[in-house]
């Protein structure tokens, strides 16, 4: 991802995140990771960071590198259920080819920011969390061919799902997060 990728990552979180914001989960502990909770660290007033990766050493190093770039939140190396039981936004940013989580771990109000899906087959969101949430991503044509949506195309092709650009949102011609309770997902 570049530049132009992680601002559309940041603009999606300013329109669909609840903007107090304070507690963030990530899944990965790599570059793309690293970016995602600086840039959001920028917009909502995070007080709390769990870091969930496979790797408990990579998990720590990301840890202290983040403190080095001076973020000052509260930081720990957490298993993804309690990460997600208690995060107000999770970023998953990971390569992985199943979901990362299960979705009743997710609480009403969570925004949901899935990076890794950039190809078929892979999948980081549990695809039975998209029954109860709003669904959003930069391009829908491309979200449902290699995306964490391709694992619903039908049932968006069928209408059973909306899938909304977030550049609509951004523009004003479709709503974001309506309810302080919304699950609003991006991709």
């Amino acid at each position: 991802a570049g530049p132009d990728n992680d601002n559309l990552v940041i603009k999606a979180a300013e329109a669909l995140a609840r903007p107090e914001s304070e507690t963030l989960a990530v899944f990965g502990a790599g570059n793309q990771a690293l970016f995602e909770c600086c840039a959001l660290a920028r917009i909502l007033p995070l007080k709390r960071l769990h870091i969930v990766a496979r790797n408990r050493d990579k998990a720590n190093a990301f840890a202290t590198n983040l403190l080095a770039r001076g973020l000052k939140l509260d930081i720990c190396v957490s298993m993804a259920e309690e990460a997600c039981r208690q995060a107000d936004i999770i970023v998953t940013a990971t390569p992985s080819r199943v979901p990362l989580f299960d979705p009743e771990w997710v609480r009403p109000g969570t925004h949901i920011a899935g990076m890794g899906s950039d190809a078929r087959g892979k999948q980081e969101l549990p695809s039975e969390l998209f029954e109860r949430a709003k669904l959003f991503c930069d391009l829908p044509e491309q979200s449902i061919q290699i995306g964490e949506f391709q694992h619903v195309r039908e049932r968006i092709e069928n209408g059973d799902f909306v899938l909304n650009a977030i550049g609509a949102v951004l523009e004003g011609r479709c709503s974001g997060r309506i309810a302080r309770d919304d699950i609003t997902v991006f991709d």
